[in-house]
């Protein structure tokens, strides 16, 4: 994990500034700058940037936060990914702590870049041998202008070219002084079980996948008609990608972000296909709000990405079973979505890149003509088909039983209440049944839910014994203890941030990816609590069905941190038995802690207020300023 002192440097070292000003027009505004904010809509500035501090605040919206929670929210980045993307820029060198308990040799995530980034400018350079070459790069240039790819494209994708020959890009790589070890690691090449090594990607169009507008994270591969062995070409896959590795996880990965970003943030949605040439194909015609998932179904993970950028998320699927199967499944992992979700249905054999072929520059009006759906309603038409009966016939008594009874079960977990009731409704009119009944089938649902969680976290104390069995001697602490350093106890933290924690061990998994995903609670959480959050989330997404080596590792964290921590999570399990529900726990502190930053806020304009003096345009601004926030101090206590 990326090591505490790391993460101050970059708070402190990463020019805010220079950083908001590629999405804000800034200008100074005496101690501050100020511009239009980019998370609401408005006409005169309220969004304000103080470099001395590298820090930001709306006073609209009342956003808030340092310049890493800023990139976060901007760019739909996670809190690690945040840190080492302002530290690449800014040629910050980052330190790892190492956290015992692990398997596995620690991985050098920036070698791991630094060989994805020489496979790109190799991949790029082959490329490059299309134009007037001969044999297989005249039939990639064939299949360049067959596509109707575009220089502006390739360039702006990066797209490039594996050649056949076997071992290129394995000798480029060792040239350059990498190791085979870490070139395995990133899935470039494999060890066949002779031993010997190849390449993954050979004759197919090459599209990186990027973390950010420098660093790559993966490849994906598009197989050339014509350029590979006919026997081989017949039984390879016509779309190849990178495996997992320690840079890429499909489950969070997005295609095209980086390219996308200026078109997601100016239309407000984001345009979902399933394809690198689906991605590539909407962008030359224009809609440049348009991104693919790697090679699987649409996450949660994927969903919360989109939060802080975006209110709507358009999914386009073909219109087939196929398509149709995929978008009712997209339904269970956006139930509780902070976003929009529908769906675009397209015609049987057309597909998004022969739709932007078709009508070029009007793509993005044929875009908003397409039938969509709501998730519910395909979901719903999904368990008719399952259930062997047509939306279109009355089913019986007893199979309308059981699809309520289905439905019921897919609705139950949606948090909240507003948006639980207007999705039963819809499913209740799709079903043909009344709401009412419905809704309380779902209620019924969601009670034997919170009584499953319930005997859940009186058994998930067995985590609590794993942590106190590290208090059982000092020789078997030291084992997975490393220094804890600067951490500071529990009882050095503010009361919100101790209850969060609470939360977060018992609950983990249900709020982790939400909270680390939050800039602005990332912003006002103290950095032990966001850096305890952010290990507990890499522990639970390393191991996530082996829950002996969670225990395992999440023993030598809370050693890691020290007693205090440790006496924290039993008590967190022992308030769980004796009936504290967690999530009110959860929910009241974002509310508590969201109370306080207004109120500091507050009383900084009280202070800038005293400092003006006599100096009218500026009180008046002050004046506007305070209102807002005590508007805001009157939503939060209200619950808004």
């Amino acid at each position: 994990m990326i090591a505490q002192e790391s993460i101050e440097r970059v708070k402190s070292e990463a020019n805010i500034v220079e950083v908001v000003s590629e999405t804000v027009q800034l200008r100074r505004a005496g101690m501050y700058f100020s511009g239009l904010c980019p998370f609401h809509s408005e006409k005169s500035p309220s969004f304000f940037v103080r470099d001395s501090s590298n820090t930001y605040t709306c006073f609209g919206c009342g956003a808030a936060g340092n310049v890493i929670s800023f990139v976060m929210a901007t760019r739909a980045m996670t809190f690690p990914d945040a840190v080492e993307y302002l530290a690449s820029r800014f040629h910050i060198e980052l330190k790892h702590d190492k956290v015992k308990g692990r398997s596995g040799p620690a991985v050098d995530r920036e070698k791991l870049f630094a060989i994805s980034r020489a496979a790109f400018l190799y991949f790029r350079h082959s490329l490059a041998k299309v134009r007037g070459g001969a044999g297989e790069f005249k039939t990639v240039g064939e299949y360049l202008k067959k596509r109707a790819l575009t220089a502006e494209a390739i360039n702006g994708f990066g797209i490039g070219y594996s050649p056949v020959q076997r071992g290129a890009l394995l000798s480029v790589l060792r040239k350059d002084g990498f190791d085979d070890e870490s070139i395995l690691m990133t899935g470039l090449v494999r060890r066949s079980a002779s031993g010997d090594m190849y390449e993954l990607f050979r004759g197919r169009l090459i599209f990186p996948i990027f973390v950010d507008s420098s660093r790559i994270a993966a490849f994906g591969g598009r197989l050339i008609p014509g350029v590979l062995e006919s026997n081989y070409e017949e039984q390879a896959p016509k779309y190849l990608n990178s495996p997992e590795s320690p840079l890429y996880q499909k489950s969070r990965t997005i295609y095209g972000l980086p390219q996308a970003m200026d078109g997601i943030r100016t239309s407000k949605e984001v345009y979902v296909v399933e394809g690198y040439m689906d991605v590539v194909g909407l962008w030359i015609a224009g809609v440049r709000n348009v991104v693919a998932c790697c090679g699987t179904a649409m996450t949660e993970q994927h969903i919360k990405r989109f939060s802080g950028v975006c209110s709507r998320i358009q999914l386009l699927f073909d219109g087939d079973s196929a398509g149709r199967g995929a978008a009712a499944k997209s339904f269970l992992v956006s139930r509780n979505a902070p976003v929009d979700l529908a769906v675009c249905f397209l015609p049987d054999g057309v597909d998004p890149d022969d739709l932007a072929r078709n009508h070029g520059g009007e793509t993005q009006e044929a875009l908003k003509g397409l039938p969509r759906a709501e998730l519910i309603d395909v979901f719903v038409e999904g368990l008719f088909t399952r259930f062997g009966c047509s939306p279109a016939e009355k089913p019986g008594a007893n199979l309308l039983g059981k699809l309520c009874d289905e439905v019921a079960k897919a609705l139950a977990p949606v948090e909240s209440e507003v948006a639980r009731t207007a999705l039963t409704l819809r499913a209740a009119r799709r079903l043909g049944v009344d709401a009412q009944q419905l809704e309380r089938l779902t209620g019924a649902q969601g009670a034997g839910r919170k009584d499953t969680f319930e005997a859940k976290g009186t058994q998930d104390n067995s985590h609590a014994s794993e942590a106190e069995g590290a208090n059982d001697g000092e020789e078997a602490a030291s084992e997975l203890t490393s220094e804890p350093g600067a951490i500071r106890t529990i009882d050095q933290l503010p009361r919100t941030d101790v209850e969060i924690l609470r939360a977060v061990m018992v609950l983990k998994q249900e709020i982790l990816p939400e909270l680390i995903r939050n800039p602005e609670l990332c912003a006002q959480l103290q950095p032990e609590s966001v850096r305890f959050a952010s290990e507990l989330f890499e522990i639970f997404k390393s191991y996530p069905d082996d829950e002996a080596q969670q225990r395992v590792v999440v023993r030598a964290l809370l050693s890691t941190y020290g007693t205090s921590w440790r006496e924290l999570w039993k008590d967190a399990y022992l308030r769980v038995q004796s009936g504290v529900e967690m999530k009110e726990v959860y929910h009241g502190s974002l509310k508590a802690m969201r109370l306080e930053h207004l109120g500091r806020l507050a009383s900084e304009i009280k202070k800038e207020s005293a400092e003006a003096g006599n100096d009218s345009e500026r009180q008046t601004e002050l004046s506007q300023r305070d209102l807002s926030i005590q508007r805001q101090i009157q939503e939060a206590k209200s619950g808004n």
